[in-house]
């Protein structure tokens, strides 16, 4: 952003989602949406505009999240009220978090998708979607 830009805006915006998440957050959506397209090459699907316009929903659905998001948690910032200033990074954190957790788990079974039957899927990709996603009953069973 431009420097001039950023100290002209600094009065009024006083909370930043953090960096790090947001560029985690684009990896994993990248990530996703190339093992998507991978999934239907693999499994014979088509590719549709249709499946690519839900892509960038998504996106931009993820977008105004972050914008919201952010602007409650400036407006709970320079409230007055004092728990709600020393929590609000959380629920940025927190909502960012689940963001990256849904996309990953997309990954996860875009991958088991495309070949159910490897030995990198039953022995790595089932079981750490099975961990992340509390399903640890089915753990070690084979397929569902």
């Amino acid at each position: 952003m431009h420097p001039q830009l950023t100290n002209t805006m600094k009065p009024f915006i006083h909370y930043w989602p953090d960096g790090y998440l947001l560029s985690w957050l684009l990896v994993v959506f990248l990530l996703d949406f190339v093992f998507g397209i991978l999934k239907a090459a693999f499994t014979g699907q088509q590719r549709t505009s249709g499946r690519l316009r839900q892509s960038v929903i998504k996106l931009l659905q993820y977008g105004g999240c972050v914008i919201v998001a952010a602007v409650i948690l400036n407006i709970v910032t320079v409230s007055s009220e004092q728990l709600g200033r020393q929590f609000a990074w959380l629920f940025g954190d927190i909502m960012l978090y689940v963001m990256i957790y849904i996309e990953v788990v997309s990954v996860l079974e875009n991958m088991e998708a495309m070949a159910p039957k490897s030995h990198f899927v039953r022995l790595f990709v089932r079981p750490v979607k099975r961990i992340i996603t509390l399903q640890l009953t089915k753990l070690l069973k084979e397929d569902d």
